[in-house]
């Protein structure tokens, strides 16, 4: 949502939280949230939890505030905020009355040291951050060591044991329970679901016999953070989740953390991905955002470009035709979505698939890979047809015929005389040939 004038430093907000900060979230963010999106970032959220007061809620104020006391403009305020949204650490609300601008901060807690290293996200970018070394150091310092209890007997007494049966409590002991401070977990990084195909994978899956159910909540959620994390798209998801099946058909999630992670390894020289930040909106933001045709066509499954081209769900067949030419020719998104465009265009809306994997052949033989250079192969075809059509008009209007008149010319009198007497010699010889096949019967 963009702000109707952006952030004013009149515009008013509240700070809020779902935890009770303690010594031990501050050693979490000080340790491990610092890395990977700067002190500068974490100083902003510390300081906005600084207006919390008992009831976790604070009084509303402008960003005057924030401009006098952290000596820096909004713009880059709004920047260290982005940062703290990305990561999963502030949830930012707005609303508009008449001409004020009202927002809405939502400290969120961050998560735990057993959640964080074993988030694929969050312990990957922090290990190509820091490095092996340091990684290991930093997770030493949030494990515990358990004492060996090998030869013990718990000889605990329960709660019955020592208090005897409990009495019925009163209703009036849990009365306005839902306004006491509790702690939400965390999710770690905000990554929705809907930034995966998951129509794509499933019918993918379906072909090798994996249904939605063996595709629980907990799978989808680590699906899409590793797709975000490796930039995995669904064909490539699939044989990574088709290694990943247990001997009791379900997904490992460790196994598919690896594989994924072996994947974008194998792709990448043994590198893993970092974590960076986006450049800021520079002048230039409008016109890219009127060029961004082809980072659509780029960035759209072909199934769903078709169907909205079509306005209608495209058929299996083709959805498996699709599938398969991806697959075995290994064509980028956007070169396939402007392969189809191309022949629905020249085919009257028709998908005729032979000529469609013809063509597929032959522009990954081209090594065409974005949907601009697709874009551009075919404006080229084009071109070259309409010359070659001209040219052969050309030579067609070219040919030298022979006028009339020369054809209406009258013959020389030698050459009239000559016709005269082989048309006669010729009527002489039909006449004896009929003479010939009278006497003959």
């Amino acid at each position: 949502m963009q702000y109707f004038s952006g952030l004013r430093p009149a515009d008013r907000f509240v700070v809020t939280t779902n935890y009770v900060a303690t010594p031990f979230t501050e050693e979490i963010l000080k340790r491990l949230y610092i890395p990977l999106i700067g002190l500068e970032s974490i100083a902003v959220y510390q300081y906005l939890s600084q207006f919390l007061d008992d009831a976790q809620v604070s009084d509303e104020v402008t960003h005057y505030i924030v401009m006098n006391e952290l000596k820096m403009n909004l713009s880059h305020f709004e920047q260290l905020r982005f940062r703290l949204e990305g990561i999963g650490l502030i949830k930012t609300f707005m609303k508009v009355n008449d001409d004020s601008q009202h927002f809405a901060y939502k400290l969120i807690s961050p998560v735990m040291p057993d959640q964080f290293f074993n988030d694929p996200m969050l312990s990957v970018y922090l290990f190509q951050t820091v490095g092996k070394e340091r990684f290991n150091q930093l997770k030493r310092q949030f494990c515990t060591e358990s004492y060996d209890l090998t030869g013990y007997r718990e000889v605990s007494k329960n709660y019955i044991d020592v208090y005897g049966t409990p009495k019925a409590p009163s209703a009036e002991i849990y009365q306005d329970n839902e306004r006491l401070i509790k702690t939400n977990p965390s999710l770690g990084i905000p990554v929705h679901q809907q930034t995966f195909d998951f129509d794509m994978l499933e019918m993918l899956l379906k072909q090798n016999l994996i249904t939605k159910e063996q595709l629980t909540k907990e799978v989808r959620e680590l699906i899409a953070q590793l797709s975000v994390l490796y930039d995995i798209a669904p064909t490539d998801m699939r044989r990574i989740i088709l290694k990943s099946m247990t001997s009791d058909q379900s997904i490992s999630q460790e196994d598919l953390r690896r594989n994924a992670r072996d994947f974008y390894q194998f792709e990448h020289e043994g590198n893993l991905p970092a974590l960076t930040v986006a450049e800021e909106p520079g002048p230039a933001a409008e016109v890219k955002t009127q060029l961004s045709w082809f980072e659509v066509m780029d960035t759209t499954s072909p199934v769903e470009m078709l169907a909205s081209m079509s306005k209608s769900e495209p058929t299996v067949k083709q959805k498996r035709m699709i599938e398969m030419i991806i697959e075995r020719e290994k064509l980028p998104f956007g070169v396939m979505n402007i392969l189809l465009q191309y022949v629905m265009f020249s085919n009257e809306m028709k998908l005729p698939q032979a000529y469609i994997e013809e063509i597929a052949s032959n522009w990954k033989k081209l090594k065409l890979e974005t949907s601009e250079q697709a874009y551009n192969h075919v404006k080229k075809m084009n071109q070259q047809k309409k010359e070659l059509q001209t040219r052969q008009s050309q030579r067609e209007n070219s040919y030298e015929k022979t006028p009339d008149w020369i054809n209406n010319m009258a013959q020389p009198a030698e050459m009239a005389e000559d016709t005269k007497d082989l048309a006669e010699e010729k009527r002489k010889l039909e006449a004896e040939l009929k003479n010939f096949w009278k006497e003959g019967k």
